[in-house]
């Protein structure tokens, strides 16, 4: 079970005039078992908080703790470990392009040491979950966007791992598939999941356990969603020195 606390982090690209400040000193704290919708208009600094998150990218200043642990700080070799322990979904896929769909995910399984006896029924389940299982073996190039995008999913979860980073799952997705991978995301919180999404669609946050609202890389606000059945929470100022935290229960 993994707590994620985001301290103070501070990042920027470019230098001088061109200087862009990414992520302004951000305080987040996220418990095992959330479903993070991070919603904002383009360049609020969404992407950048996934990659500080899946030990992709390092802060300027501030930390990152997975379980108190800073991974911002740690060698190149314990960040890949680290990377190892969680599912991304890349909001351009990633597949590798000359192997199927079967052989995306058993690559991902391979690279994640799980035993090789499971590789087949994990592959075939996750595959079968999205509704995609008639293209296991069809190429990227074989397959549409959508059908692309759900085997991207298929191979972050195939892996089981506690915490699960999406950029725009649904981008690609039509309203009944997207719903059905939300649900699936609700699911996989239920059972002790942390999933950190960014998102344009409205709609994710219908299926969030906390929505965090982003501008201008500071967080506007962190809260469950408006109307929504999770416990009320006070947002607070992102620049502000107290980390901002979601009701859970351990």
């Amino acid at each position: 079970m993994t707590r994620i606390e985001i301290i103070n982090v501070q990042r920027t690209f470019g230098s001088g005039e061109r200087t862009v400040t990414a992520l302004n000193n951000v305080n987040l704290t996220f418990h095992h078992g959330q479903l993070i919708a991070l919603m904002g208009p383009s360049g609020s600094g969404k992407t950048t908080l996934l990659n500080m998150v899946g030990a992709l990218d390092r802060p300027d200043s501030g930390k990152v703790l997975h379980d108190t642990k800073d991974i911002s700080s740690m060698s190149d070799a314990q960040r890949s470990e680290i990377r190892q322990r969680i599912g991304f979904i890349f909001q351009r896929f990633a597949l590798i392009p000359t192997a199927s769909a079967y052989e995306n995910i058993e690559f991902a399984l391979r690279i994640s040491h799980i035993p090789r006896n499971e590789w087949h029924t994990r592959i075939m389940q996750t595959l079968a979950q999205l509704d995609i299982a008639d293209h296991a073996h069809h190429r990227p190039n074989e397959l549409s966007g959508g059908q692309q995008q759900r085997i991207a999913i298929a191979r972050a979860i195939a892996t089981d791992p506690q915490i699960i980073i999406a950029d725009e799952p649904t981008a690609n997705l039509d309203s009944h598939r997207g719903a059905t991978v939300l649900e699936l995301f609700r699911l996989l919180c239920q059972q002790g999941k942390t999933i950190i999404m960014s998102t344009h669609d409205s709609t994710s946050e219908r299926y969030a356990t906390h929505v965090c609202r982003m501008r201008a890389g500071s967080v506007e606000s962190f809260a469950p969603p408006r109307g929504g059945e999770a416990p009320t929470s006070q947002p607070q100022n992102a620049a502000a020195s107290k980390t901002q935290t979601a009701p859970h229960s351990d």
